[in-house]
């Protein structure tokens, strides 16, 4: 009876000690597997300088834009329309048509203030994005005539005129024709000043998406841990049971 408790309690501590190290290798092969192929370019646009003349007017704005490829596809060339919207002169631009049209009586939809005539209510530039290769970034710099050099610092709309990258399935059109379906353009993300990573260096995931990974795997370690422990108390109890049994 001794020798068959020995031998049984060698099997059982054989098959814990198989359970746990299978237990250790299950997270190191689901982290190789969680590589997630996020396929974007990042931009943000920042170091807005105002370009002054000999009279301490501002006349222009310098800036840079910085590109990161974050696709494994190597962007050939890609060409954006940039443009910021002032808010505070559409207001003044509506009050003038408003009085205008009050003082004339007219529509005011058909009028046009003097503050319109002279000035435009939007800011932009056209910018030529060089060849970036994957997961490499370049910073160009870019110069616009206006005296509102803190639009740039706002959000900006901009629309990919045109794009192409090697290896990418519909990444080659012509700038005339509409960009909406193709996969180069819709790749194009802007990072706001109001985005955490706007003030890192662009990676190769986001921080949020670093944080939610390390985090799985803490769930993923951690949930593993406990459905070992509750298969090793379920073994350990059947077995109690088969020893006690033996005669």
């Amino acid at each position: 009876m001794n020798i068959n408790k020995k031998v049984f309690g060698l099997a059982l501590s054989l098959l814990l000690a198989t359970n746990i190290s299978s237990a250790g290798a299950a997270p190191a092969a689901a982290a190789a597997g969680d590589s997630d192929n996020v396929e974007e370019v990042l931009f943000k646009i920042h170091d807005v300088t105002p370009v002054k003349n000999r009279d301490g007017e501002v006349i222009a704005c310098d800036f840079n834009t910085t590109f990161y490829n974050r696709s494994s596809y190597n962007i050939k060339e890609a060409l954006l329309d940039f443009a910021w919207k002032d808010a505070s002169l559409e207001e003044v631009i509506n009050e003038e048509k408003e009085e205008d049209a009050a003082k004339q009586n007219r529509n005011v939809n058909r009028s046009y203030s003097e503050t319109e005539r002279r000035t435009s209510k939007d800011v932009s530039v056209m910018i030529e994005v060089p060849s970036v290769k994957s997961y490499k970034q370049v910073t160009i710099n870019n110069r616009i005539n206006t005296d509102r050099c803190f639009l740039l610092i706002e959000k900006v709309d901009f629309n990919v005129k045109s794009c192409s990258a090697d290896g990418l399935s519909g990444a080659n059109r012509s700038a005339r024709r509409s960009s909406q379906g193709n996969a180069c353009s819709r790749m194009f993300k802007y990072v706001s000043p109001e985005d955490a990573q706007y003030y890192l260096d662009f990676k190769e995931i986001t921080p949020d998406e670093e944080k939610a990974r390390e985090d799985a795997k803490k769930q993923e370690s951690k949930d593993e841990a406990e459905s070992i422990y509750a298969k090793t108390v379920e073994t350990l109890g059947a077995a109690g049971s088969i020893i006690s049994g033996i005669k």
